[in-house]
């Protein structure tokens, strides 16, 4: 047997009998405790020798104190209440090693903005998040540093991961799974992947911290900022609209005009540069998202021109939030500041009837043709 096993058995050993709180192990302790009171109090010392010069014995001792009957009695039930509390915590361990061993966390990992493997998510998952790591590489990286340019070719990827996580959940409880998602992709397909794991349950959610240089769960406080409104009553009886959200910079009206034709509905964080790593926060912020988008439905209007400047986590928040079924058809935009239409191409995204998402290509404002 190696060593280090023994040192493992040895300080898991010593961790349930000092520190385990439950009934097992005070029962364990309880028994030990009374075998050293009553084979303590059985105890004797004698001395034979010069006692002040003269020869002489002395005996001092409480042997015969607790008959043997007794003594020997209680010891065989403490030694049986021993072994049935280590029996029963090595079933309570096996138990709980089976239910942990049922357990998955599928972690799916994004990756479109750099040609770099960095850092992974798989490896910042905290211990907290229990069961064995199933990780999935999103890869949307098209070898050219921060630009697509294919973006038909980007669709069938996030298909397949949708795919391939459906194969992994079959023939286990749902209660045993829980998804990790990261990534670093461009906002149409950030999108399209939250539309596609909007019925995955609770998702846990990670972005990268770039101060930190690490990936980070969305555990900080909620400042209260909230989205401000504007536009909504311009939209009147348009049967298309332009959703500008501005969370992490600003979606300059310049930079709308060189793509867009139709009225533009604005929902922009005054302060851009405060933080978004509350989930808290980000709960609220597409409640505020969902609500817009009920409001335009009921004005009548069919198609939603999406324009998203915001973290990869808002944008994936965002997008779980959009009720496939019952809201107005949405194409989801890329930036391009280097092109002369700013928003050259977009995601058609599968709601409202539509059975796939297709890439859509704007040559210049008002012109748009379908691919994909």
């Amino acid at each position: 047997m190696r060593w280090d096993t023994v040192d493992f058995v040895i300080r898991s050993a010593a961790g349930w009998f000092f520190r385990a709180r439950n009934a097992e192990s005070w029962i364990f302790r309880g028994a030990v405790a009374v075998l050293i009171a009553i084979h303590g109090a059985n105890w004797a010392f004698s001395y034979s020798g010069p006692i002040w010069g003269t020869p002489g014995t002395v005996e001092i001792g409480t042997a015969g104190t607790i008959p043997d009957g007794i003594l020997w009695g209680v010891t065989m039930v403490c030694a049986l209440l021993m072994i049935g509390s280590a029996v029963w915590a090595w079933r309570r361990y096996s138990d709980e090693q089976e239910r942990l061993s049922r357990k998955k966390v599928f972690v799916i990992e994004g990756r479109g903005l750099r040609d770099d493997d960095g850092s992974p998510l798989k490896a910042a998952v905290p211990d907290s998040i229990i069961g064995t790591r199933m990780d999935y590489l999103l890869d949307v990286r098209q070898r050219k540093d921060g630009l697509i340019v294919e973006p038909e070719d980007l669709l069938q990827p996030i298909g397949t991961m949708k795919t391939w996580l459906h194969q992994a959940q079959k023939g286990n409880d749902r209660s045993d799974l829980t998804t990790v998602y990261g990534g670093l992709t461009a906002v149409p397909l950030t999108f399209l992947t939250g539309v596609l794991l909007d019925d995955e349950g609770d998702v846990v959610v990670m972005d990268w911290d770039r101060t930190a240089s690490r990936w980070r769960l969305l555990d900080g406080s909620d400042d209260g900022l909230r989205f401000q409104i504007t536009g909504i009553e311009e939209a009147g009886s348009a049967r298309e609209v332009v959703l500008a959200i501005s969370a992490s910079y600003t979606v300059k009206s310049e930079d709308l005009a060189t793509t867009f034709t139709h009225p533009v509905v604005r929902m922009t964080l005054r302060d851009s540069q405060s933080s978004h790593w509350s989930q808290a926060r980000q709960s609220a912020l597409a409640d505020q998202f969902l609500g817009i988008l009920k409001q335009l439905d009921a004005m009548g209007v069919d198609r939603i021109h999406l324009v998203l400047a915001a973290q990869n986590s808002v944008v994936f928040n965002l997008a779980r939030r959009y009720d496939k079924r019952n809201l107005p058809k949405l194409i989801v935009y890329q930036y391009e500041r280097a092109q002369e239409a700013r928003y050259p191409w977009g995601i058609e995204m599968p709601v409202a009837g539509a059975p796939a998402a297709r890439v859509v290509h704007l040559a210049r404002a008002g012109t748009q043709s379908h691919t994909g």
